[in-house]
């Protein structure tokens, strides 16, 4: 009999001021599995991470972590089963990266010692170390992005819920922390523009347009030259696991999508 997965998304619908900007999805991630939600700008993707990380609420659908429902995990609980990378931030006026990386421990009710352990693990493995006393608020777009990823690994939940994780990382940054999320078996659905991050990563995907799933499976098989030119107004292909690009369709994006 197979497992239940670790997080799953039955039937979601995400309306915005009477918009449905989500509808009918449904996505499943087994345990220890990393998936990814593709698409263009716009196809409902932050949306539907929205809901799980409690910004959000579905207007119909069944959202399920470790096979309870959202709805029935405190605010608490849930902090503790699904951790949040997002595009967004919070004012950091007075606040320390370690600061930062400490607030978001606090729900767990750590030993004193394992708290600092922790700590220091996540800022030394984002590079923050010997920035970790100075003000976040003077802190690079590429900092301010480790740091909060700093902030996730340190809590470590069962659940990686990462919202374009690589925003503002130089290439470096970008493979340290994505291997270190893969590293550590945690399953994680995430949102990434970058396809070849994709490809790399992401044991299955889904490609989104307009609130919707129109195809999902394996990075490679999902990500033909045909779903590049219709839902990414591009002309590319994967030769191997590399991503080529001949260039952008200009003026024909209607036609194609229609075609």
């Amino acid at each position: 009999m197979p497992l239940e997965p670790a997080l799953s998304l039955t039937n979601v619908t995400v309306d915005i001021a009477g918009k449905a900007y989500v509808r009918d999805v449904s996505v499943k991630v087994p345990r220890g599995e990393i998936h990814g939600l593709l698409g263009p700008n716009g196809a409902g993707k932050t949306t539907l991470l929205r809901c799980l990380y409690r910004a959000a609420e579905a207007a119909t659908g069944q959202i399920q972590a470790q096979g309870k429902e959202i709805t029935d995990y405190t605010h608490q609980e849930w902090a503790k089963t699904v951790g949040a990378l997002v595009q967004s931030s919070g004012l950091l006026a007075g606040l320390t990266p370690r600061d930062v990386v400490e607030i978001g421990l606090s729900v767990l009710d750590l030993p004193a010692n394992e708290y600092a352990t922790r700590c220091d693990e996540a800022l030394s493995l984002v590079g923050l170390a010997d920035k970790q006393h100075q003000s976040a608020s003077a802190l690079s777009g590429g900092e301010l992005q480790r740091c909060y990823f700093a902030q996730l690994l340190a809590c470590d939940p069962d659940i990686y819920v990462l919202d374009e994780p690589t925003n503002h990382l130089d290439l470096h940054y970008q493979l340290v922390l994505l291997d270190e999320v893969k590293r550590r078996g945690r399953t994680a659905l995430l949102t990434i523009h970058d396809l070849n991050l994709a490809v790399r990563y992401c044991d299955r995907v889904y490609l989104m347009s307009e609130g919707e799933i129109v195809e999902q499976g394996a990075a490679l098989d999902v990500l033909t030259r045909d779903n590049l030119i219709r839902h990414y107004a591009v002309d590319g292909q994967f030769v191997g696991k590399a991503l080529e690009l001949a260039g952008p369709i200009l003026g024909q994006l209607d036609q194609l999508k229609n075609g």
